[in-house]
């Protein structure tokens, strides 16, 4: 099946801008596009937000916390400005896991004209990949990656861009520095405590990755660069320039930094950024275990992390490339929750075929004015996912499928409101019609609700002309006649003594939202093919 929603290839001819929202800091880097997906760095800033604190949960983000993190998009966007740079905005734990992230998220949108793509842990994690592959030599090598930032740390391992495996643990220099060093002089009991936490989360992606081969590991980001700083300046008589932290440097730092008790005293230490004194302690344990965990005994530091990726990711949606990344995780979560027990749990790729023969129609006839950048491919993907609650139960499968869909880890190329708009999708295909008495329907604009009632009610009638799951409708042509739309059914020819009467009448069934939603009737009748 072709997944339609990628049928664009164009030359990037726009610088590209990416700002990183993180927990700690707010990262810049404003590129000009280069053949074969390079890019030269043209400008680049950092501000330390401190956006998120709290040490089990980031919760809310608070007033001040907005007001800084307003101040340094601001300022971003006149550096990107200043380059006609087009703007991708990503941001990850503080604001993923912060209760008012909407007020936060409108009040950039307000106030400067950016939209923010809140991504998940696992998505952080393949774009912090991608963003190494362009520093550093190892495309063909299978690496385990790090980055610890303020509020989580990501790991991934990969090899030619394919990633084997993602995690996202909820271990940061911030979460960690409010749970175990809120208060000062530092206690000898609380570094245990903190050691004690991370190998407890450290434990499953043990589990899970003991099979995986890793030639080699990089880690990238604030605290890697800073421990690297430190192991320059203090440890490191050769080689001064080699980008390379070893396991006996890092127990040496770890030894260095909890000989000062207080962050005032750690400012002492050459090579440490005075705004990281009071995170650096619970960061650099953290790398400690995890180096121990993993027996890494060398670390490759990555000048590159999240915002080149996100730059790479661009460049890559633009010239058409996020395709088969995209199509493949749809099909394996499709895949993952598919029981032979079950009719119809697998993916449902003949009802995504219609559901974009009705999208096209709809479009080329008008009911629809314009189509969304990517609504074809959100649209597909629900299609193809409807019926993987399936698997929990059929009674109120639809609510399950939305579920599922939420709360993956495995819908790889997807920022979490296109996964939300899939989801709810989904959740419409049948039963109740989108409705503001839904909480998670409520939630969403203006735009997007209207998006939502036209695409499920496509996906409903998709539903119905292959209720027998046979495939028998292979193409739909709509014909508009004042009040009344005409879809004129081509029957799938391979199929001897096709019967169409099931799928007809299962659509007529099933077109009340759509006559609703575009306030026109809808009538059935079989074509020939040539025909059509």
């Amino acid at each position: 099946m072709n997944f339609t929603g990628y049928n664009r290839m164009t030359e990037i001819n726009n610088n590209l801008a990416a700002i990183d929202l993180g927990t700690n800091s707010f990262h810049l880097v404003v590129v000009k596009p280069l053949p074969h997906n390079k890019f030269h760095i043209l400008d680049s800033g950092k501000v330390t937000v401190r956006l998120g604190t709290g040490a089990i949960d980031l919760d809310a983000i608070k007033e001040d916390a907005m007001q800084r993190g307003l101040e340094a998009i601001q300022y971003f966007k006149k550096i990107a400005d200043s380059q006609k740079a087009q703007i991708h905005a990503v941001a990850t734990s503080a604001v993923r896991e912060a209760r008012n992230r909407e007020d936060f998220i409108s009040l950039i949108e307000k106030e400067c004209g950016i939209s923010i793509n809140v991504i998940s842990g696992h998505e952080e994690a393949r774009l912090i990949y991608l963003g190494i592959l362009q520093a550093l030599p190892f495309y063909n090598n299978q690496i385990l990656t790090i980055d610890i930032g303020g509020g989580s740390t990501e790991f991934l391992i990969g090899k030619q861009g394919n990633v084997f495996f993602s995690a996202s643990l909820k271990l940061g220099a911030i979460r960690l520095k409010d749970r175990f060093f809120s208060t000062e002089p530092l206690k000898k009991n609380h570094v245990e405590k903190c050691r004690r936490f991370i190998r407890t989360h450290l434990n499953g992606i043990l589990a899970e990755t003991k099979n995986l081969e890793r030639e080699l590991a990089v880690a990238s980001s604030g605290t890697a660069e800073t421990l690297h700083m430190i192991a320059m300046s203090h440890f490191r008589k050769k080689n001064k320039n080699l980008e390379i932290v070893t396991k006996d440097e890092i127990d040496k730092i770890v030894k260095l930094l909890l000989s000062y008790d207080t962050a005032k005293k750690r400012l002492a230490i050459d090579g440490l950024d005075e705004k990281r004194a009071d995170i650096i302690v619970g960061a650099a344990i953290l790398m400690q275990e995890i180096m121990n965990a993993f027996q890494i005994p060398e670390l490759h530091i990555s000048g590159y992390a999240l915002r080149e990726g996100i730059i790479y990711d661009a460049l890559n949606r633009e010239m058409d490339k996020l395709s088969e990344i995209r199509k493949q995780s749809v099909i394996h979560l499709a895949e993952k929750f598919h029981d032979p027990r079950i009719p119809r749990s697998g993916a449902s790729l003949h009802i995504a075929d219609l559901s974009i023969q009705l999208y096209q129609e709809c479009l080329r006839i008008g009911l629809i004015e314009s189509s969304g950048e990517n609504d074809p491919l959100l649209l597909e993907s629900a299609a193809i996912l409807h019926n993987i609650g399936l698997v929990i139960a059929h009674s109120s499968h639809h609510k399950h499928s939305a579920y599922i869909i939420r709360n993956t880890e495995h819908l790889t190329g997807f920022n979490l409101h296109e996964i939300e708009i899939i989801a709810q999708l989904a959740r419409y295909h049948r039963k109740s019609f989108p409705a503001a008495r839904h909480p998670e329907f409520k939630l969403l604009s203006d735009t997007d609700k209207k998006r939502v009632e036209i695409m499920s009610s496509i996906l409903r009638i998709a539903t119905g002309l292959d209720r027998s799951g046979k495939g028998v409708i292979k193409e739909i042509h709509l014909e508009l006649n004042d009040s009344l739309v005409t879809a004129v059914l081509a029957l799938n020819e391979e199929i001897n003594d096709a019967d169409p009467s099931l799928e007809i009448w299962s659509a007529e069934m099933k077109s009340e939202l759509f006559e609703q939603t575009f306030r026109k009737k809808v009538s059935f009748r079989i074509h020939s093919v040539s025909q059509v």
